[in-house]
């Protein structure tokens, strides 16, 4: 009994410790962390893991961007080549360096999937941190990306020198090789500069858009003439003040002209004469006891002269004894009878011309109508001749006036003298265009005598002793360089045979190189050439500004702005002590014009075979912008550079 109520008493024991437990909930958040743990540290681990991928991933992508940016850069003639490769292989490797985030080895495909278009993708794997325990010990990242040449409405304007210098060869010697001349290097780099535009262009007309090229060569002048007549032959002066020599014709000579002669006149002699001496009378000779008569009178010239004419024909009979004279008596031994004589007077009246006296060697205005059209004009090379009136002349109103002069017939090159300016214009003058320098107002339409521009005529231009009238020497350069061109779509046979027409002359005058590629690309002015919008999409415009040497104006040379020296349109001085300086600060000044207001190019400068001065460095739009070539190959390359630059040069995916 005992037993079993010992048996009785431990079993509801038992049961209060179990129920106690059922109901007790102590402990109960550990058992749910604890089962929470493990998809709360998959969620974790793939939020870490996926961020390290992602932040991989955009590092990935953008070195695939820099990679396909820099091979379509590189691209020429829309060829895929290893150069392409390699230069985006290594932009994509210095953006994205093997191994960075621990991902694996892998090697960026380029490729190219159409025209203009250089595409380049990847693919790697990133190993996980935490998710490795669960399985998955990485995650893939892959990128592609494509980058094309897309051009807006492009616009480039080509200033050149062409200067002298430009025969020779990089390290400044003489050569007759053409292929060793900077020129030669110059003509292959505006072909090479079209070659990597030509797939564009090609593009660009497809879509009703167009790439236009304009060029300026330039020494100490610009032949732009043709292009100014083209647009309005009144913007061309019409008449033109040169240091030329004229002729003066002061020499007075008389030309006689007889008149008319009057009838035969009869004279009588006195008495009988011999035979002999008959015919001597009439023929107004001398015999005992006659001396002849007169027989000119009047003058002296130009007032008229007269001149009597004697004849004697008394072979007839008729002058000695005759039928009806008083004494025809032979007899006697005397042989005398009555003689006369006839004579014929003419009068003769007088014109006086002149003749040439000297040369004088002044300014002197040309009448350029005729000349300005391009029409051949006659000009005097000689100092023979006469005219008709005391005068002083040109060559062409002589060659129009004179009688028996010798002349030749010369037509325009197309080379000009600019349009009025100012004398004033230093290093300290600043950016600012003073208000009177014609020639450096871009758009300034011609409206007047000085706004008007001027056609040069070399063969008319004298250099002179300052301040002396007759004292000449040779002219110094008087150099014309090839005819500039507008704004044009171009062929590139058309372009080739251009090119090679560009020969080296003259001397270097940085200033009007750029006048006039800023003026032919600008949207405004006499030309308004350049465009804002064309066909509904946006245009930009560049100038591509190539020289071999340091600006090198002289005061012997016939230039834009005539012959310094007598001239003085630039320094105002005959010495040309601020020559240099005075068209230094005008390049700068339109160098800043070009960059803004109606032109907005954005501006290229490359120095040839020569240093790079901080002034031509300035001239750029930018830093990036101006260079300093060496050699042939290095300026066809950089030409080839700024033609993958000069577009809309942007990611397409």
């Amino acid at each position: 009994m005992q037993d079993q109520t010992a048996k009785q008493d431990i079993k509801p024991s038992r049961k209060g410790w179990l129920s106690r437990l059922a109901r007790d909930q102590k402990g109960n958040t550990l058992a749910i962390v604890g089962a929470a743990l493990v998809p709360l540290t998959a969620m974790i681990g793939s939020g870490v893991d996926m961020s390290r991928a992602y932040m991989a991933k955009q590092r990935l992508q953008a070195a695939c961007d820099a990679a396909s940016l820099a091979g379509r850069r590189a691209m020429t003639n829309d060829t895929l080549t290893s150069t392409v490769t390699s230069e985006a292989t290594k932009f994509f490797n210095f953006n994205f360096p093997q191994a960075s985030y621990q991902t694996a080895a892998f090697t960026p495909s380029v490729t190219r999937p159409s025209s203009g278009v250089v595409a380049v993708s990847a693919s790697t794997t990133i190993p996980t941190a935490i998710m490795k325990i669960f399985g998955f010990t990485s995650l893939p990242i892959s990128v592609t990306c494509d980058a094309s040449l897309n051009f807006v409405n492009t616009d480039v304007l080509l200033v050149l020198d062409v200067t002298g210098s430009m025969a020779e060869d990089v390290n400044g010697n003489a050569t007759g090789v053409a292929a060793d001349q900077k020129i030669t290097a110059l003509r292959d780099a505006v072909m090479a500069l079209y070659d990597a535009l030509a797939p564009v262009q090609t593009q660009l007309a497809a879509n009703n858009m167009r790439l236009r090229y304009g060029i300026v060569p330039y020494s100490s002048t610009v032949n732009v003439g043709a292009l100014i007549r083209a647009v309005n032959p009144s913007y061309l002066a019409d008449d033109v003040d040169l240091e030329a020599r004229v002729a003066n014709y002061t020499t007075p000579t008389y030309i006689g002209t007889p008149g008319t002669p009057e009838p035969p006149v009869q004279e009588i002699y006195g008495s009988s004469l011999t035979q002999s001496d008959c015919d001597k009378y009439g023929r107004n000779v001398s015999f005992t006891g006659f001396s002849p008569t007169t027989a000119t009178g009047g003058g002296p010239p130009p007032a008229a002269t007269w001149a009597r004419a004697f004849s004697n024909d008394e072979a007839s009979g008729t002058d000695w004894g005759w039928s009806t004279a008083s004494d025809r008596t032979t007899g006697g031994g005397d042989n005398r009878m009555s003689c006369r004589r006839r004579y014929v007077e003419t009068d003769t009246t007088y014109i006086t011309d002149y003749r040439f006296t000297n040369y004088s060697y002044i300014e002197e205005s040309f009448d350029v109508r005729q000349y300005k059209l391009g029409n051949s004009v006659a000009m005097a090379t000689g100092s023979d001749g006469r005219i008709d009136n005391s005068d002083q002349l040109d060559p062409f109103e002589l060659a129009q006036i004179g009688i028996g002069v010798t002349t030749t017939n010369i037509s325009w090159n197309g080379c000009i003298e600019e349009r009025e300016t100012v004398p004033t214009i230093r290093a300290a003058s600043g950016y600012t265009i003073p208000s009177g320098a014609y020639d450096l107002d871009i758009d300034l339409v011609p409206n007047s005598a000085n706004t008007k521009w001027r056609p040069q005529i070399p063969e008319a231009v004298y250099l002179r002793a300052n301040g002396t009238g007759y004292q000449a020497s040779s002219l110094g350069v008087a150099a014309c360089p090839a005819a500039a061109k507008r704004l044009d779509t171009w062929t590139r046979g058309d372009l080739q045979s251009y090119v090679n027409t560009l020969t080296p002359t003259g001397s270097t005058y940085h200033d009007i190189g750029m006048i006039w590629g800023a003026r032919l690309v600008s949207t405004a002015g006499a030309f308004a050439d350049g465009c804002a919008t064309y066909n509904g999409m946006p245009c930009s415009r560049h100038i591509i500004f190539m020289t071999d040497g340091a600006l090198a104006p002289t005061t012997t040379a016939y230039s834009a702005y005539g012959v310094e020296y007598m001239d003085q349109r630039v320094t105002g001085d005959p010495a040309g002590a601020a020559q240099y300086e005075s068209h230094l600060q005008r390049f700068k000044m339109i160098c800043n014009a070009a960059k803004s207001g109606n032109v907005g190019a954005s501006i290229w400068v490359i120095a040839f075979g020569t240093t790079l001065s901080n002034d031509m460095r300035d001239c750029a739009s930018n830093q990036n912008q101006a260079s300093t070539i060496a050699n042939r190959t290095a300026l066809i390359n950089k030409f080839t550079e700024i033609g993958n630059n000069i577009g809309a040069l942007r990611l397409t995916q």
